[in-house]
């Protein structure tokens, strides 16, 4: 059996710990759906927003898995460091149609860079409706700079806005980006937890392959969360695009109905 005969460390690690995700589902992904990037690169600033350009490096933050499709919509799903300490500022492109997480961004990286590099990566995938995670204040100046606009790029014309309120008779307020708290924390980690055991993600990549991993119960809050001295940056955000999908993507089932 796997938990006597591990094929490797990792192996090792999660069969023997809380594991959150489905280790079905894990090793699944781990042997036929890891998809690795065409390529990688960075926006460079231009004399206007409309002349930044791509240059693609082997340490570019942005990892491309497959270009805009001309005729679909996509989503955006930002989890936002600081830029110094241990964690990473992530964010995915979601396909509306597919399921896909078509780019991946990765990098420690200032705010005020971070929202350059999410205006156009939005811009390039067909004004992506952009959600900003706002969980522990890191959120507030990217939202701000794609809001206003800042030196170099225009105010984002496609935030996502969060809508609270339970109910049309209860006055709703619409905030933008996407609060991540003790109500829709679970709520969003449980559709990414879905989603990996249905196999409806078309593949993982590497670096939210390795997060997911380490994603584990805990006897504290918050729970689950990343193992003592790995990450979860890559999981927040890929639940949030996956939470993205569910509220704009091509579901069947929608489409059934409305026939």
């Amino acid at each position: 059996k796997a938990e006597q005969y591990p094929d490797d460390p990792d192996d090792a690690f999660i069969l023997s710990g809380r594991l959150f995700f489905d280790k079905d589902a894990l090793a699944y992904y781990k042997k036929n759906k890891r998809l690795k990037a065409q390529y990688r690169f960075d926006f460079l600033r231009g004399s206007d927003y409309q002349r930044a350009r791509r240059r693609r490096s082997r340490d570019g933050m942005v990892s491309v898995f497959q270009e805009p499709h001309p005729e679909h919509a996509y989503a955006l799903a930002a989890d936002v460091a600081t830029g110094r300490g241990r964690d990473y500022s992530v964010a995915y492109v979601i396909d509306l149609a597919t399921m896909g997480l078509v780019a991946e961004f990765h990098g420690k990286i200032d705010p005020d860079q971070f929202a350059y590099q999410l205006c156009f990566l939005g811009w390039w995938y067909h004004r992506a409706k952009i959600a900003i995670e706002m969980g522990g204040g890191y959120g507030e100046p990217i939202v701000i700079a794609l809001r206003d606009g800042r030196e170099g790029f225009p105010p984002y014309p496609n935030l996502y806005r969060y809508t609270e309120g339970d109910s049309v008779k209860l006055q709703q307020r619409k905030t933008f980006g996407f609060p991540m708290t003790s109500k829709t924390r679970p709520l969003v980690l449980a559709g990414l937890e879905k989603a990996l055991r249905e196999h409806a993600l078309p593949w993982v990549t590497e670096d939210l392959m390795t997060e997911l991993r380490t994603f584990v119960h805990k006897d504290t809050i918050p729970s689950p969360r990343a193992e003592d001295g790995t990450n979860d940056d890559c999981v927040m955000a890929a639940a949030i695009a996956c939470e993205m999908f569910r509220l704009y993507g091509a579901h069947p089932r929608k489409a059934r109905r409305r026939t």
